[in-house]
């Protein structure tokens, strides 16, 4: 669990599942015995969560603290399990649908690499709407609606095997667009022509990909930054709002800062 998990955790999702249920805030051995519950119950409905709760059984998963959860899989399953506590329908329709969680995570990479794409690109947004028109929509039937980001899912794809001619499983909707704009932004990173907003930064040679995800205010991981955010030298970005924001993606509002 990262820190803006756990502040939005203690702060947001757990004290809405405390109103709904009449619990103390303060309690921190329901708190865990909550999420232990929400971690090993596979698909549970809010009786069946409620009445593990209430029961003197033991979860599959022991957790000490909610340090102990990861930050993906664990953390989607906490997060949609104290919503519906909360009696929030959209994370209710959430839980036990890991591929909610994990869209949510590749459009947050994807919005990091427009960010880094607005270095190098005066429209980013217009320039991604272009990339998915042309990925998913170019073979599309006549009268079907073209596909947005909205529509693109992380579900398994079943694809043709073009050798073998039998069905295989390949990559999501959206794993296939993060790995596209991936592409598209070290291109243009290599390509070395920044927009005139940031003329001044260049160079006879391409930026890093530290310095660029520095300069478009995005989460690096290179050795660098993972030091000096460990010796506390470096600024930890806040975590994603907890109501997704889908005018980042809008093209009509490319005049907007990210």
């Amino acid at each position: 669990m990262t820190k803006g998990q756990r502040i939005a955790l203690q702060a947001d999702w757990w004290p809405a599942a405390c109103r709904k249920q009449g619990w103390k805030t303060s309690d921190r051995d329901l708190r865990l015995r909550v999420c232990m519950w929400a971690v090993s119950l596979p698909d549970p409905t809010q009786h069946s969560l409620l009445e593990a709760i209430r029961s003197d059984r033991q979860p599959a998963r022991w957790i000490e603290s909610t340090n102990d959860l990861d930050n993906k899989a664990d953390i989607d399953a906490v997060k949609a399990c104290l919503g519906m506590l909360a009696d929030n329908v959209a994370k209710t329709g959430e839980v036990g649908q890991q591929q909610f969680g994990s869209a949510r995570r590749k459009r947050d990479v994807i919005r990091s690499h427009l960010k880094c794409l607005g270095l190098f690109e005066d429209n980013p947004r217009r320039y991604l709407s272009s990339l998915v028109d042309d990925m998913f929509n170019r073979y599309r039937h006549a009268g079907e609606a073209d596909l947005t980001i909205r529509d693109l899912t992380d579900d398994v794809q079943i694809y043709l095997d073009r050798k073998t001619r039998l069905p295989k499983e390949g990559p999501s909707q959206l794993d296939r667009l993060v790995m596209r704009l991936a592409a598209v932004v070290n291109q243009k990173r290599n390509q070395n022509a920044l927009v005139a907003a940031y003329s001044h930064l260049q160079g006879t040679e391409p930026l890093t990909i530290h310095e660029m995800k520095i300069t478009a205010g995005v989460h690096c991981e290179c050795v660098i930054c993972a030091k000096r955010r460990a010796a506390g030298l470096a600024p930890i970005l806040p975590p994603p709002p907890a109501e997704e924001n889908w005018t980042d993606f809008d093209p009509e509002r490319e005049a907007n800062p990210f």
